[in-house]
């Protein structure tokens, strides 16, 4: 037995305030690199976030593992309801446990070193195919909860696929590249807070300021 005691509101503010700090270091450091003179190679590693094993992918890993919690304890709560679309919410949880795997592991980095195209032009086939699936399941939450999930998704997928294509054939060792996965990987991370902030609200019912107490079945 556990109790997960926290508030929404603060979670969501230290969510977007690392995340903010950490994108604007990646941008700053490679603005000075190409405009004004050479960084540290380790200043540049460290704050990259277009590299691996760095404080940008273990941030994003924790905020996804964030989401995917939440969806954890959502689809475990709607099985026990036996709720219509406790399977889609289960799926949902694996998906996203997969993403956060993914994130830590470099899976996608790895496909797209040994498949030609981008592996981005798969995952917008796979997306067009979740999105038709998952429509059942947006129309049964409340209005609220399906423009927010919307938006997060629209948010992500736009970072995660659509930036992944635009900045495809930009020369990687550019200013503009560098800005592109700026744009990409902010894209990807906001839109997890966004997911997670939606999930709260719908977890908690709407309230603002209430705190949460979660314990297993």
């Amino acid at each position: 037995m556990f109790e997960l005691t926290l508030n929404r509101h603060r979670l969501v503010r230290s969510l977007s305030l690392t995340a903010a700090v950490l994108l604007a270091m990646h941008g700053i450091l490679y603005f000075i690199e190409y405009q004004v003179s050479e960084v540290p190679w380790y200043y540049l590693q460290l704050f990259d976030v277009n590299e691996e094993h760095n404080l940008p992918t273990w941030f994003s890993g924790f905020n996804l593992g964030i989401a995917t919690l939440f969806l954890w304890i959502l689809s475990r709560e709607k099985k026990r309801l036996e709720d219509p679309q406790a399977r889609r919410w289960t799926i949902l949880f694996w998906g996203f446990f997969y993403l956060f795997v993914d994130e830590i592991a470099g899976l996608h980095e790895t496909v797209n070193s040994i498949v030609e195209p981008s592996w981005a032009w798969g995952g917008l086939v796979i997306v067009l195919i979740v999105g038709l699936y998952f429509i059942p399941f947006l129309r049964s939450l409340p209005r609220h909860t399906f423009r927010q999930f919307v938006l997060a998704g629209t948010v992500f997928v736009g970072g995660a696929v659509i930036m992944e294509l635009i900045g495809e054939p930009i020369d990687s060792d550019s200013l503009a590249y560098a800005m592109s996965t700026l744009v990409e990987e902010g894209m990807e991370i906001f839109g997890v807070i966004l997911f997670t902030r939606a999930q709260l609200e719908y977890l908690m019912g709407g309230k603002k300021e209430t705190l949460i107490s979660m314990r297993p079945h």
